[in-house]
């Protein structure tokens, strides 16, 4: 259950506490009612960035980061440098690690003892077979949101199947299945699948959220440097989401929503990064609407 909540490797070395917490959030005799995005998470960051929509790159790797007493430099593969005030890395510790030029003792000691899972739940494949999923497929295919099957001698080897159709109203209209699966063992239809990816995976141990997290604290801003991501707090998409808006309202944005349980719970993730010295979210007022009786 707890691979699938937060598709976690060596979830046995994970403290009991965080186990405890989601269960204060999630009922796990019947689905838990969630929000989800229209056309899915990429419509938020399309809409956020519509004002600067032209100063965004993409496709260009950042090589290194300089820091320097007037400003940042940053150079991308190419050997091209611009400068910078602040600079946010939304990447793993390990990259960081990698582009940052000259870490300090503390950078270097937390974001080296961050571990990364090099065997598990790597590998994701966005693809339309059912035939991976039980035999009975039409019943899993209208009712469920995953499917997990254990396989081998550890006993976090899973492979999970979210069924995204039904997780997203969006993608239900669709003449095909909306299958996502995570660490495949299962023989999938090379002409059914759409993409392939790689990535790493952190490990939440003991060490990390009792330990490394609030070391956080003590290195960002640092030298108009900041941190956000899943290594930074814990592995959700949401609370990665909270650590990039965080960092954005400590060098100056303004929170984007205007929902007050979202707020709330920004304020909490916030604090818990940066303590005292969080800058918290407002309500901000609602434009005033006009309306003409006729």
């Amino acid at each position: 259950m707890f691979v699938n909540f937060l598709m976690a490797t060596n979830v046995f070395d994970m403290p009991t506490s965080m186990f405890c917490r989601y269960l204060e959030f999630f009922n796990i005799e019947r689905a838990t009612p969630m929000q989800t995005w229209d056309q899915g998470t990429r419509r938020i960051y399309e809409k956020m960035a519509e004002p600067f929509m032209d100063k965004i790159y993409l496709n260009r790797p950042v090589r290194k980061v300089y820091r320097e007493p007037s400003g940042l430099i940053v150079e991308d593969q190419d050997g091209n440098t611009e400068k910078f005030d602040d600079v946010i890395f939304a990447c793993n510790a390990n990259q960081t690690l990698m582009i940052l030029d000259q870490p300090s003792f503390l950078e270097r000691y937390i974001l080296s003892s961050i571990r990364y899972e090099s065997e598990l739940h790597n590998h994701t494949v966005i693809h339309s077979d059912a035939s991976i999923l039980p035999n009975n497929d039409t019943k899993p295919l209208t009712t469920r949101s995953n499917y997990i099957e254990q396989y081998g001698a550890r006993p976090d080897n899973y492979e999970i199947t979210y069924i995204m159709h039904n997780q997203q109203p969006w993608a239900s209209h669709s003449d095909k299945p909306c299958l996502v699966t995570y660490n495949a063992t299962s023989k999938i239809d090379e002409d059914r699948i759409v993409k392939k990816w790689w990535f790493q995976h952190i490990v939440h141990d003991v060490k990390h959220l009792v330990f490394l997290v609030p070391l956080f604290g003590f290195i960002q801003g640092r030298k108009h440097t900041w941190h956000c991501g899943a290594h930074t707090l814990i592995n959700s998409q949401e609370t990665c989401f909270v650590t990039g808006l965080a960092a954005a309202r400590q060098i100056g944005a303004e929170y984007p929503f205007q929902d007050a349980e979202a707020r709330k719970w920004f304020n909490f993730y916030g604090r818990m990064l940066y303590g005292w010295r969080f800058t918290k979210a407002r309500a901000t007022p609602l434009p005033k609407q006009t309306s003409t009786a006729t």
